[in-house]
This record gives structure tokens, C-alpha cells and sequence, in this order.
């Protein structure tokens, strides 16, 4: 993965254009393998017309590559890129599963690893969010299989990183994901190991791991 400084003499170029370009998607994915990750607070929505219901859940964020750690009041869902745990306090107990099974959690860079290929940008403008000038993407799926029809992303255009993504599948329900609080290169990132879990004492925790057996408590 490139340092942030291939970042800065991205960006020093751009401020050297008096228009600036929207960029493509490999472009916006560029900038995200151009870091060493990301710390974010988030808020996701996610509507369903069909259902007629509308959840909201508010948390922490931190990225890096393939690896992640959501953190909400009632959860924490982390992967090193091949183990994921899901643990939830109020159930006591801790989910482990292969990284690559199964629907993983949505993250603008989760999105974009799998939006090269499966998803074309069909317009765009300009808007400012959170005080700063953003561009906004308009894509539409180019497959059947992607999980998504169509997206929006709101990409910063001092850095084109993604603080925004609204998604809507192929049911109908909209995921609108809003990133605040960025900080880029986190210091967390070299402390304590944050993308492994370690379950508490006294909790359930359930393998469903490839070749695995469920384990009792206390494993």
C-alpha cells in the first residue's frame, strides 16, 4: 500500500488544475490503498419502502484494507481479513466466521473493492457537505448479480475520499451511510492489535468457521 505522501502529491497535482475533474471509481479506490486506514464515527440508516420501517444505528469506524472494526452500542463486528467476530453483549456471546462468508459489513471501502467491475458512474455533480466541496457519483450496477441497483457517493475532492454512500438493493431498502469525525492514518492502527477480538470470559462463542466445530463457553 502506497504512504500518504503518493496521497499529497496526488492532491498538490489536483490543486495545480483550474477545473478539477470528477474522478473514476478505480480513482477513488486509489486514494483509500494510498492510506494505512481510517477512523471514523458513522451514522447508517437503512429504509424499506416494502417493510415500511426506517433503523438507525450510530457508532465508531476503522479501516484498513481488508480489515475493519465497527463498534455500535450493541455490537462489534471485526475482521483481520480472515476471521471475522461478531460479538453481541446483551446475547453473551461471540460469532466467528471465515472473512470471505457471507454478506460482510458495508463500508465505503468494502463497496469499493467490489464496484470496479459490477458498477458504472452514469452522472455527476458538485455539492459542498460538511462545509467542504464534494463530488457526487451516480452509479447504476452492471450486473445482476451485484448487491446493489444503483448508488450515490459523495466523494471529498481534496483527497476523494468517500464520507458519503446511499445504496439500494434489489429489494427496494436504501442504506444511507455517513462518515464524520475522519481522521486518516490513525495512531490506533499500530496499538494493541484492533482488527483481532479476544471473546470476554463467560460468553457463548459459536465457530462457523470452515472445518470447525461449535465451541461451548469459555473456548
Amino acid at each position: 500500500m502506497a504512504r500518504l505522501a503518493c496521497f499529497i502529491l496526488c492532491a498538490l497535482s489536483l490543486l495545480a488544475t483550474p477545473v478539477r475533474a470528477q474522478p473514476t471509481l478505480a480513482e477513488v479506490q486509489d486514494a483509500y490503498n494510498a492510506l494505512d486506514g481510517l477512523q471514523a464515527s458513522f451514522t447508517q440508516v437503512i429504509s424499506s419502502d416494502f417493510a415500511g420501517d426506517t433503523t438507525q444505528v450510530k457508532g465508531s469506524v476503522l479501516l484498513s484494507g481488508n480489515k475493519y472494526r465497527v463498534e455500535t452500542p450493541d455490537q462489534i463486528v471485526t475482521t483481520n481479513g480472515t476471521t471475522t467476530w461478531i460479538y453481541t453483549p446483551t446475547d453473551s456471546q461471540v460469532v466467528l466466521n471465515d472473512a470471505d462468508r457471507g454478506e460482510s459489513t458495508v463500508t465505503p471501502e468494502t463497496f469499493l473493492t467490489a464496484s470496479a467491475d459490477q458498477y458504472a458512474v452514469q452522472s455527476s455533480s458538485t455539492t459542498s457537505r460538511l462545509g467542504t466541496s464534494h463530488w457526487t457519483l451516480h452509479l447504476e450496477a452492471t450486473r445482476s448479480s451485484s448487491r446493489f441497483r444503483e448508488a450515490t457517493l459523495w466523494v471529498r475532492q481534496s483527497d476523494r475520499l468517500v464520507t458519503r454512500m446511499r445504496a439500494t438493493d434489489r429489494n427496494g431498502s436504501t442504506l444511507d451511510l455517513r462518515l464524520t469525525d475522519i481522521s486518516l492514518n490513525p495512531d490506533v492502527l499500530r496499538e494493541n492489535n484492533p482488527f483481532s477480538f479476544s471473546p470476554p470470559p463467560n460468553v457463548e462463542v459459536i465457530d462457523l468457521r470452515r472445518g470447525q466445530q461449535p465451541a461451548g463457553p469459555d473456548a
